[in-house]
């Protein structure tokens, strides 16, 4: 099939005037236009002016007066040209070719130097960056234009930056008023603080010897669900709620603010409880000096040891420091295998004693057939489209640097090639998008009898027993799939870059259970050939489960609350907080 492209061949500045020329290759641009749109798609202007003759065009961008009479404000743009159709603009691969640069020795070694293919794309661009200095020669204040290809979505953007940039000026009534705040934010913090603390103490002094009070905590889940709501209810079964007492605390993000009644309970709970569930980062726990006869118990919301985390990712972007508190007062982790021992160890900077690989309670349900003749019928009546289809769930994870920039670049995506695979092989798409994305995916109106958008369902666990074939990239889903043995493909299109940023536990490329393409040809062209590389399956399988038999929520209570003795995590106490 042939395929259609915008090409950028040259791109020059006159004064604040950015012009791109390029052409177009099998495609009709006459009644098109062009735009420059930001990567989490909350910002898209409309060139000031195009010419087109042909197959070819320019471009022209005052980025003084872009943004509706304003600067082009800072971040990474794409050029699009906007038709029926969506067409990012690659760059000619002239620009990245070095040898058509006249390189000095040092400029060749600095070249060389640099870690990843597009490290070496962007050294060869900086030729081509526009640099505006406040009063020509400001070191502070300056405004700057750089072509790149992006690291996140290994696509030709234009990264811009203003640094130093003047924000409004305020009245002396609104700066007394922000004074005014801050200073009340610093007292209200530590007034809540001191009161936090001061329940904590007092409950922890009452509680003088082990006693039965069980606690389920997150900041980061609203309901008793995923791994808690699988302990919980295998505490029922063997009736442990008529000799203990049971307690739940959540609230839905690590930003929203308690209720009333649970900013006394929660302190009073930590300190009284003798267990204390979380399955994921909790940082107000990690203040406090728990008592050694408290149990903190680490049933970590995914399966297996994938990208990086915790401990494992000191010294760089977001990882915390050697004398961080962050973790280490856990005394118990539960994990799937003995694989994952030393990686969460490692993670949250404790003993490799203390991590356990009695298997992830949620995972039960995936072994239980019963279960699964039931969701399966359950799900053919709620999803009808999915009946007598082959089910391809795709499921990525996000880009960006957390859940304020997170976005998935669904350009990526070419939907009507997908289509016609669909078409030809009696298939249909579900998109599941991590719950960070912000841009939405936009499904055009011709293919919505091939592609459905699930992105709301909390837990994908169910959705994973109608699926065929599992299309992912870095997420940890992979291992839960892997219990079906179907084929899986992995869609890496930012692999080089993701490895320097991100990295994982172990080789990216030896590592998965399945074939990783890194262009969407690459993908459709494995789809239509059924090439899946599927025999790295069972061995994933059983190198990452150490028990496929379902019951692993039952030896993970049976080890946490049977009368043997608990083995202690020395660093618990005064030490860590």
């Amino acid at each position: 099939m042939v395929s259609s492209k915008i090409v950028i061949d040259e791109i020059y500045w006159e004064r604040v005037q950015l012009f791109i020329s390029g052409h177009a290759e099998n495609l009709d641009i006459s009644q098109s236009y062009f735009v420059l749109r930001n990567l989490v798609e909350t910002k898209m202007l409309t060139a000031n002016e195009v010419r087109v003759r042909g197959n070819e065009f320019l471009c022209r961008f005052d980025v003084a007066i872009l943004d509706n009479g304003y600067y082009l404000p800072s971040g990474q743009y794409l050029l699009v040209n906007k038709q029926e159709l969506d067409y990012i603009a690659q760059i000619n691969p002239k620009f990245l070719d070095s040898h058509l640069y006249e390189l000095t020795d040092e400029e060749w070694e600095k070249y060389e130097a640099k870690e990843t293919k597009n490290g070496r794309n962007n050294y060869l661009l900086d030729r081509y960056t526009e640099v505006f200095r406040q009063g020509g020669n400001s070191k502070k204040r300056k405004y700057t234009v750089k072509p790149r290809i992006s690291e996140e979505v290994n696509e030709f953007v234009l990264d811009v930056k203003f640094d130093g940039v003047n924000k409004p000026r305020k009245s002396v009534f609104s700066k007394r008023i922000k004074s005014i705040k801050k200073k009340y934010n610093k007292i209200s913090f530590k007034i809540r603080n001191f009161f936090f603390h001061s329940i904590f103490k007092t409950a922890r002094l009452l509680h003088r010897k082990k006693g039965n009070t069980v606690l389920f905590t997150s900041d980061s889940r609203e309901s008793m669900s995923g791994n808690f709501e699988f302990v919980y209810n295998e505490m029922l079964r063997q009736g442990l709620d008529k000799e203990y007492k049971i307690h739940q605390i959540f609230k839905p993000n690590i930003t929203e603010r308690r209720g009333l009644i649970d900013k006394f309970r929660f302190p009073y709970l930590l300190g009284k409880s003798d267990y204390i569930f979380v399955d994921d980062f909790h940082p107000l726990i990690y203040k406090l000096n728990f008592k050694s006869m408290q149990e903190i118990i680490q049933v970590w919301h995914a399966v297996g040891a994938f990208k990086t985390v915790g401990f494992s990712r000191a010294g760089k972007r977001g990882g915390p420091l050697f004398d961080s508190k962050n973790h280490r007062n856990y005394t118990k982790a539960y994990v799937s295998s003995e694989t994952d021992v030393p990686f969460y160890a490692e993670a949250f900077g404790i003993k490799e004693e203390y991590v356990k690989p009695t298997g992830v309670p949620r995972t039960d349900i995936l072994f239980d057939k019963e279960y699964e003749k039931n969701v399966v019928a359950q799900l053919k009546a709620e999803l009808p489209f999915i009946n007598g289809k082959k089910v391809i769930l795709f499921a990525p994870t996000f880009r960006g640097n957390g859940h304020r920039t997170a976005h998935y670049p669904f350009f990526k995506i070419d939907f009507e090639r997908f289509a016609r695979y669909c078409e030809a092989n009696n298939a249909i798409v579900l998109f599941k998008m991590h719950p960070f994305v912000k841009n939405e995916l936009n499904i055009p109106k011709k293919y919505e009898n091939c592609f459905f958008d699930i992105s709301s369902a909390r837990e994908v666990n169910d959705i994973l027993f109608i699926t065929d074939i599992l299309i992912s990239d870095y997420s940890s889903l992979i291992y839960e799939f892997a219990v079906f043995q179907r084929p899986m493909l992995f869609y890496a299109f930012d692999l080089e870059d993701y490895i320097t940023s991100r990295d994982f536990y172990e080789p990216y490329e030896t590592f998965v259970p399945g074939k990783i393409v890194e262009t969407f040809d690459e993908l459709i062209t494995a789809l239509y050939q059924e090439d899946f590389e599927q025999e790295k399956v069972p061995k994933f399988l059983n190198k990452h489960f150490k028990y496929q038999d379902g019951k692993s929520s039952e030896r993970l209570v049976d080890n946490l609350f049977s009368d043997q003795p608990q083995e202690k995590n020395e660093q618990v106490g005064e030490t860590y907080g």
